[in-house]
């Protein structure tokens, strides 16, 4: 199926990561036959995905990508990052502010992480990125940016329990299966 995106100019590398991640994953769900648009603006949501035969149901998308190029050399480590007035919402709905991500989650049902160094696209349910965000912090929650609600680390590299991240969530490295199921109802949405 046709995506709507349009040509963007970049004004920073991150821009163009963003941009070309993002139309990785929208080739990706359009080439199983989904339909992917881009929300126009982007409050949290960079794509909405629909299946053909689907009128109502939608599945919400956020992209994080590194690019091919890292000074710091780590090509799997992804951030949520929060704006003031987010941090603020949190706070006053209850949420700490080393929380306050969790706001920016709750508006997807999917994470993919894309790493254009390794060709890789990792296709997480919300529930699992949260489970990501809870072992990064064991080794990243006393940086200043996290206590301050600033961001929320995911670095796949990291060992857990013995085991790198990257093992422990083997089964969602290019598995876009698990958005199309949504659809087929063979498995709820996490």
């Amino acid at each position: 199926m046709k995506t709507n995106v349009s040509s963007k100019r970049f004004v920073n590398r991150q821009g163009k990561t963003g941009f070309n991640t993002e139309e990785i994953v929208q080739e990706q769900l359009s080439s199983l036959g989904l339909i992917v648009k881009k929300p126009i603006p982007d409050r949290g949501v960079d794509l909405e995905v629909q299946h053909p035969n689907s009128d109502s149901k939608k599945i919400f998308i956020q992209v994080k990508g590194r690019g091919k190029h890292q000074r710091n050399e780590k090509y799997r480590w992804f951030q949520i990052r929060t704006t003031l007035k987010q941090r603020e919402a949190a706070v006053k709905s209850g949420l700490s502010l080393s929380d306050a991500w969790r706001k920016k989650v709750d508006l997807c049902d999917f994470f993919i992480f894309v790493s254009e160094r390794y060709g890789e696209c990792w296709v997480f349910p919300k529930s699992v990125v949260c489970e990501i965000v809870a072992i990064n912090r064991k080794k990243y929650g006393n940086r200043s940016d996290n206590k301050s609600g600033r961001q929320a680390e995911m670095n796949l590299d990291i060992e857990h329990e013995g085991l790198p991240l990257t093992k422990r969530y083997a089964a969602y490295l290019n598995n876009y299966q698990i958005i199309t199921l949504c659809f087929t109802g063979e498995k709820k949405r996490e």
